[in-house]
């Protein structure tokens, strides 16, 4: 079970001790969101990794979708991967940059439409490379800004690093109630430390390098229309 936000108020408040007015309790409770995005800020925790599968879908002839109003991602930050699923045709979307797909097919009307085989991000909209040419589900693994704290009931969405919210907190709340600032990133990331670490342990992952074998991406179909292919593919 999580730490409940009116528990992490409690201890922030202990270490701020004598302090224990209204304003206080404010800059407190402030505080508390606010390292909450800090911590987003330096690292994607599990507790905030999430697969959609239920909501987003392209639409026949569209390009630009936002990832909000069209996916209906909740509190999205950070897209990690994007499937597109169509029974035996399904397949992993390839992220490329907006600099690049601007600069390979700045008209991308010009070569029609099919199955998207690329996306890149502009702002808050994921743009697909062919335009779809029919509705196909998406499959969206994404990173989420951690929810607003309100209620004294409501829970923090991390789970055992109640040590670093409650340290980061104090500091913040500290230094607005005397009027201060601070480098907040910096300070997360070293209370983080030891905490990422551990959560970049997978016991159930085994890497392998592979230096001298690199991977060969076999293409099939038009090549000839994809501006990456840049030779007839073997």
């Amino acid at each position: 079970m999580a730490t409940t936000y009116g528990e992490l108020i409690r201890r922030v408040m202990l270490n701020l001790q004598p302090r224990a007015d209204g304003i206080t309790r404010l800059a407190v409770e402030q505080a508390i969101n606010d390292a909450h995005k800090v911590i987003a800020c330096v690292k994607d925790f599990d507790d905030l990794m999430v697969l959609d599968v239920t909501h987003a879908a392209t639409v026949a002839d569209t390009k630009l979708y936002h990832v909000e109003t069209n996916f209906l991602l909740v509190r999205p930050k950070d897209i990690y991967s994007i499937r597109l699923m169509d029974d035996a045709d399904s397949r992993k979307l390839t992220y490329v940059s907006f600099r690049d797909l601007d600069k390979y097919v700045p008209y991308t009307e010009i070569t029609g439409t099919g199955r998207p085989t690329y996306y890149t991000v502009r702002g808050n909209s994921v743009e697909l490379y062919p335009i779809p040419d029919a509705i196909y589900n998406l499959y969206i693994q994404h990173s989420q800004w951690p929810p607003l704290l309100v209620e004294v009931t409501d829970e923090t969405c991390y789970v055992n690093i109640d040590f670093v919210i409650t340290s980061l907190a104090t500091d913040m709340a500290l230094t607005s109630l005397d009027g201060g600032s601070g480098d907040w990133l910096s300070r997360a990331t070293q209370l983080l430390g030891m905490a990422s670490s551990e959560d970049e342990v997978r016991p159930d992952e085994f890497h392998v390098a592979q230096p001298f074998s690199p991977t060969r991406v076999t293409y099939t179909g038009s090549y000839w229309l994809n501006p990456w292919i840049k030779s007839q593919p073997n």
